[in-house]
């Protein structure tokens, strides 16, 4: 796990020059690399490219350093993540007579390349990573990112034509000649859904390179090497193939991202997801710690669940107890070092957890992300099935809504009824996007344009049942939000977070097994604990979705509430100031939750404040 930079520049640029930029935006990025740093810059006097990398060593500790040539010399490779499948290819070269310099995914990855071409060594690379890989010989850079897009890739080209990238964009807005201009519609979309969709970023002219994409500079084509498979309908096939099938698959996964020279930790909020990842771990290597958050709020807390998957399993349980008052610190430091926004409440949960793993000296560390996605398990996917039914009963289920008291406990009934019928009637992707967001367009009167990302989701969607809405939460809330958040905050503290159910094969397989084997009246991600049923407790199997939060609404109610005065002035320019002080009296009052606007809000106004 590593942060990388480097520039690509046609017509070169002055050694001196060249140097400085490499060194000036490495310097930003220390934190994703504390083992060390190491830069390539081609030769001659005006140097074409150069490529640099802040490395975490997790394997091959004393001869994986980067950036790395072939046996020829020819390509040059730069690249932040893991290939979980890097000792077979190191297995096919060995037979074919290649030597290997190292036990290191860097030296499979840049000696495949050698070997048979950047192209086949990218479509044959299984793992998380974005890279870029120099050619001498043609004097092209060929930029690339992981299928699932778990590894950040931001580019941009300065007003003298240079492209730069960098792992965040920090390190680019460090550099000479970045226009900083600021997207007032990316700002838009980050109110609507806490997160600003790829390929646009904060900044007019920084983009993100899409997942599964490899981009040559020189030549300015890419090349989509893999694309999200399409979820499928219905309920072929037997449940209990299938159940088998999963099992085995995902037990691969989690044997591939246990291989580490370093101690490897597991992230147990106490759910299906994170417990089933932990169970065929245990099985492997018995005896793991297992990291836990401990909220002190009611209907946020999942301690208990959380504690009998871990006696269940023989894992050592490190609590990390996070009460109201401690989310003052955390939001001040979480949001200093999101350079570009992000909303999800949960980030504060997230940065408390990965600081007491790094603290506790683990580098590494396995979750169950993904299992949401990709199986059902939230009640949006439920309610695209019945909506035909709800919208024809829209008014009664706003005159209710309106009616219902407000609770403070977690995801609560009252607040997804309120959720659900503020999307009632639109188009079923903004449906869903409401669903899952903050604010409504309507509210923060955003144009049309706003919608771009997710209509264009929606017409290139094969299915047309409620199982598209699977694609969605995989393509954007997935990607863009909870995958994002994950990454700036383990790499904030040098630790690499491994998420088996975002495995090539488990993707494949799971958009291969219908809804119907997901989603079983009220209870989703059915096929998943059909598959763990045995490894885990009962209680843990058919426990109620939480989910992984943070307790934002009290806190607003509490000991944050003074963050609340300067917000309609602060946002005056993206949310009318009469409605966002009508949003913080709501909410003060206890009429309404509105911990998702308020901390949408929140979290943008911290970041102008820094970075824009």
């Amino acid at each position: 796990m590593c942060g990388i930079v480097g520039f690509f520049a046609a017509d070169g640029i002055a050694r001196p020059a060249a140097e400085a930029l490499l060194r000036t935006m490495l310097g930003t990025l220390h934190h994703r690399g504390p083992d060390g740093e190491g830069q390539w810059i081609a030769t001659g006097e005006r140097p074409w490219a150069g490529l640099g990398t802040r490395r975490l060593g997790l394997v091959d500790l004393d001869g994986g350093d980067q950036p790395r040539a072939d046996q020829q010399g020819r390509y040059v490779l730069s690249h932040n993540g893991e290939l979980y499948n890097h000792k077979r290819l190191a297995e096919e070269l060995r037979a074919d007579g290649v030597l290997l310099r190292g036990r290191s995914d860097t030296e499979a990855w840049v000696q495949l390349m050698g070997h048979y071409g950047v192209e086949p060594a990218i479509d044959r690379a299984d793992g998380m990573f974005a890279a870029a890989i120099a050619d001498t010989l043609e004097r092209e850079v060929t930029l690339v990112r992981d299928r699932m897009g778990k590894k950040p890739l931001y580019l941009t080209r300065t007003t003298e034509g240079v492209w730069l990238w960098a792992s965040e964009p920090r390190a680019l807005l460090a550099a000479p000649g970045v226009n900083r201009t600021v997207d007032q519609l990316a700002l838009q979309r980050l109110l609507l859904w806490e997160y600003i969709p790829g390929p646009g970023s904060a900044w007019a002219h920084i983009h993100k390179l899409e997942a599964g994409t490899a981009l040559r500079l020189r030549a300015g084509s890419r090349r989509r090497y893999w694309t999200l498979p399409t979820p499928q309908e219905g309920a072929a096939g037997d449940g209990a193939r299938w159940a088998r099938s999963l099992r085995a698959s995902l037990d691969v996964a989690v044997g591939r991202r246990l291989e580490a020279d370093v101690p490897c930790a597991l992230l147990l909020s106490g759910g299906l997801d994170s417990s089933a990842v932990a169970a065929l771990a245990a099985a492997r290597r018995p005896g793991l710690d297992a990291f836990h958050v401990q909220v002190d709020a009611p209907g946020f807390d999942e301690s208990a669940a959380a504690a009998v998957s871990a006696q269940a399993l023989g894992l050592k349980l490190r609590s990390l107890r996070l009460k109201i008052d401690d989310l003052d610190a955390l939001f001040d430091e979480a949001t200093a070092h999101m350079d570009e926004p992000l909303a999800d409440s949960s980030l504060l949960s997230t940065w408390h957890l990965m600081r007491g793993v790094a603290e506790a000296g683990f580098r590494c560390a396995l979750s169950g992300d993904g299992a949401d996605e990709l199986f059902a398990g939230y009640p949006t996917v439920r309610a695209h099935q019945l909506a035909p039914m709800l919208e024809a009963t829209a008014p009664l289920l706003r005159a209710v809504a309106a009616r219902a008291p407000t609770t403070w406990g977690g995801v609560s009934w009252d607040f997804k009824l309120r959720a659900m019928v503020d999307g009632l009637g639109e188009p079923w992707a903004r449906r869903h996007q409401r669903w899952m967001g903050a604010w409504s367009a309507a509210e923060i009167g955003a144009p049309d344009e706003v919608f771009a990302p997710v209509d264009a989701i929606a017409a290139h969607t094969a299915t047309r049942g409620a199982a598209r809405a699977l694609l969605l939460d995989q393509q954007l809330y997935m990607r863009e939000g909870v995958l994002v958040k994950v990454d700036r905050a383990s790499m904030a503290h040098g630790v690499e977070v491994r998420s088996p159910f975002l495995d090539t094969a488990v993707v494949q397989l799971a958009a291969d097994i219908g809804l119907g084997h997901k989603l079983r009246g009220h209870e989703g991600k059915v096929v998943l604990r059909e598959a763990v049923a045995g490894l885990l407790p009962a209680a843990v199997l058919h426990q109620r979705k939480r989910g992984f939060g943070s307790p934002i609404g009290p806190w607003l109610r509490g000991p944050g509430g003074h963050r609340l005065d300067a917000l309609p002035d602060q946002l005056a320019d993206l949310v009318r100031p009469e409605t966002m002080r009508a949003v913080i009296a709501a909410h003060r009052t206890g009429a309404r939750d509105h911990r998702r606007r308020l901390f949408s809000a929140l979290s943008l106004a911290a970041w102008r404040a820094r970075w824009a």
